[in-house]
């Protein structure tokens, strides 16, 4: 009943959008942000096509944005037979809480811009009246527009031994990390089974020790949560947060505090900022291993 009246309510959303907003599915893609800076809503989505339609939403609190986090989406068409790729008319996506359950209808508008239609409805019993605002979004540039993803099924995910190499984090087709040992790995795995995709800064720069200008970070909430016992972890004020330029040595991410990431140019660590004001720890898994490459053998994530 609850699909029926779900498909119900999305054909009739659906005929609102003009017959002329198509667009390419691939236009939908990006990082996008609210148009209207003072919003009480939706602040920023990040939109990913490829290989499956996945929506990342922040919602507006203070001090910072509030992690929706990501759930997959349906692309619509003009018709049963239409062509996503060249004529996709809207996105739906579906996020919910422990009150509430928001519907996302995501379409093209003109201007290169996106049109995005929540549909809010109470489900604590509470009686409060349904709701819907509609907001427009802009795709943003710069260095935060670009994102270095790679996403992975959760299901496939395993730790492989490689004897005196290590233990190989996996999903079946990519050498995500190495770690020095059976627990580490373990650990590193509950940290992947808790995400939808392993995302880089940095991974152009041309250094000798290309590597140690390499920031990883994880994206998207796969819904499964993760604990780990005696969690290395370093806590940071993001207001305190800040690049700084050290030459040839590149540009450093830092609190004020720790040194906590290098990157090789002004555009990664920009990058590097924006992703790291989303959180308020960073966080590591082998940094006790004794290899001679030590640094291999250390996973990154941040909380």
């Amino acid at each position: 009943m609850k699909k029926l009246w779900f498909g119900l309510f999305l054909c009739l959303v659906l005929t609102a959008v003009p017959s002329t907003a198509f667009a390419q599915l691939s236009a939908f893609q990006g990082n996008w942000r609210n148009n209207d800076p003072a919003t009480g809503g939706v602040t920023r989505l990040q939109i990913a096509t490829s290989p499956n339609v996945t929506v990342h939403a922040w919602g507006k609190c203070s001090p910072s944005d509030c992690d929706l986090g990501t759930k997959d989406g349906f692309a619509y068409g003009p018709t049963v037979g239409s062509n996503l790729n060249s004529t996709a008319r809207a996105i739906s996506v579906v996020f919910g809480s422990g009150f509430s359950e928001a519907i996302f209808i995501i379409h093209p508008v003109p201007g290169g811009r996106l049109q995005l239609e929540v549909y809010d409805r109470f489900t604590d019993g509470s009686g409060r009246t349904a709701y819907v605002t509609s907001e427009t979004f802009i795709k943003e540039t710069g260095p935060s527009a670009s994102v270095d993803c790679l996403p992975y099924n959760v299901d496939t995910l395993q730790i492989v031994n490689e004897g005196a190499n290590g233990w190989l984090l996996t999903d079946g087709s990519q050498r995500m990390q190495m770690l020095a040992t059976q627990a580490d790995a373990q650990k590193a795995l509950a940290v992947a089974r808790s995400h939808r995709a392993q995302c880089f800064i940095g991974r152009g720069n041309n250094r000798p020790n290309r590597k140690n200008f390499i920031m990883l970070w994880w994206r998207g909430d796969s819904g499964i949560p993760f604990s780990i016992s005696g969690e290395d972890c370093i806590s940071y004020n993001t207001s305190g947060l800040r690049i700084e330029n050290e030459g040839a040595n590149g540009w450093l991410l830092t609190d004020g505090n720790s040194r906590m990431v290098t990157l090789d140019n002004q555009a990664d660590a920009e990058q590097a900022l924006t992703v790291t004001r989303r959180f308020t720890k960073e966080c590591f898994i082998g940094r006790n291993n004794t290899r001679p490459n030590r640094g291999d053998y250390i996973m990154r994530y941040w909380r």
